[in-house]
């Protein structure tokens, strides 16, 4: 896999609990279109013969598979998985939880690139589609609360800053993000944003795209088996 065009790698996460269904069908996709120097799959089943079996399904991909003996839940799979990523020298993450199918052709070198322009940006999150009953009737992620996405663009791309959250949806991050340490306990993605934001006041979260960009990613998991979010 060649460099991005500024310079640097990528390491592509997938967070997966035994969903094999729909990791069929995320993982290929994801594999086709971001560049990675690096696949790391973090299964949190805690079964070693199912981690083999994701490395042997998807050798040709070049997977790493890891993973605990026993299940650590949301919060202690990103954590484990974050832990190995401090050890590794590719400076970009993109993160990719099993249940989301990227729609549509990015050129990931524009997203690393406003990253290294722009470092107050925490993260450059894909829009999906609106999922529960008060994003459908807004029409949008965006849409529910308009007001507070801020539209931003510079020579090489257009982005929506906000502070509302730090989210596990599809995006890219640096890889010293990784060093902030995510929280245990329940509700741990929404207390890690307003911790992030707490210690660090100019920093911000971002979808990226213009406001009319529209969705990048299609949420395909009907329901969570997971635990500890």
């Amino acid at each position: 896999r060649s460099e991005l065009r500024g310079g640097g790698v990528i390491s592509l996460l997938v967070l997966t609990d035994g969903r094999d269904d729909v990791l069929a069908r995320t993982l290929p996709v994801a594999a086709e279109h971001v560049p990675y120097e690096r696949l790391i799959i973090h299964d949190d089943t805690g079964s070693l013969e199912h981690r083999q079996m994701l490395a042997n399904t998807y050798r040709h991909f070049d997977a790493q598979v890891i993973g605990g003996a026993q299940r650590r839940g949301f919060g202690g799979a990103i954590r484990a998985a974050w832990q190995h990523l401090e050890r590794t020298p590719n400076p970009f993450v993109v993160h990719l939880e099993d249940d989301f199918v990227l729609s549509r052709h990015l050129d990931w070198s524009d997203l690393a690139d406003t990253l290294v322009r722009q470092p107050h940006l925490v993260q450059l999150a894909l829009r999906r589609q609106p999922w529960n009953e008060e994003e459908r009737a807004a029409g949008g992620i965006v849409e529910q609360h308009p007001t507070d996405y801020t539209d931003c663009s510079d020579v090489g791309g257009a982005w929506l800053e906000h502070t509302r959250f730090f989210t596990t949806n599809p995006s890219i991050y640096r890889r010293s993000l990784c060093t902030e340490g995510w929280p245990e306990g329940d509700n741990s993605e929404g207390r890690f944003g307003l911790e992030l934001l707490r210690r660090h006041p100019s920093w911000r979260f971002a979808f990226w795209g213009a406001r009319n960009s529209g969705e990048w990613c299609e949420h395909i998991g009907l329901e969570r088996v997971g635990t500890g979010y």
